[in-house]
């Protein structure tokens, strides 16, 4: 009788843990909101947070987030939401390698290609399939081609911007 009663508790335990565990596991939801004005999330507009991709409504909102982080994390969690992974974003040069420099790119078909250096998007240029298919073999997510909001550059930094990428 005794090793019954034991035998009763530890099944009681041990599906009163399982509930628990069920619970705590709910399912989350992709992002579909802005955390900081709930409105429709525009793709453009992010922030990469602990390896997290959080989007926005407006570029505005990030610097709401930027004040609260975990509170906002927190906020989307209750809602049923969570941000995805943060992309395996372009690190390297898919001509020579190199690291990228973020000031010399192109964008192709509204996709944002970095380079190392100049001459390199040349290079590109010739045989843009080549270096895509190596991009995506990698598993590279290339960034979206920024809208035009996003494009202005300011005194000398847009002259030596216009510089670089003259053809």
């Amino acid at each position: 009788m005794k090793s019954f009663a034991i035998l009763i508790f530890v099944l009681v335990f041990a599906l009163i843990t399982a509930g628990q565990g069920l619970a705590a596991e709910k399912k989350l939801a992709p992002q579909e909101s802005c955390p900081v004005m709930d409105f429709k999330i525009n793709k453009e507009v992010f922030v990469d947070y602990e390896g997290k991709r959080v989007y926005f409504c407006t570029p505005k909102c990030i610097k709401k987030f930027n004040a609260d982080p975990e509170g906002y994390l927190k906020k989307m969690e209750e809602e049923g939401f969570t941000p995805v992974e943060t992309p395996n974003s372009q690190t390297k040069c898919p001509v020579l390698g190199g690291d990228i420099n973020k000031e010399v790119f192109i964008d192709y078909e509204g996709k944002r290609i970095y380079f190392c250096c100049p001459g390199c998007d040349k290079k590109f240029k010739a045989d843009p399939d080549e270096y895509l298919k190596k991009l995506e073999e990698e598993g590279v997510d290339l960034e979206n081609t920024p809208g035009m909001e996003h494009n202005i550059r300011q005194g000398s930094e847009k002259k030596k911007h216009e510089q670089q990428h003259q053809h």
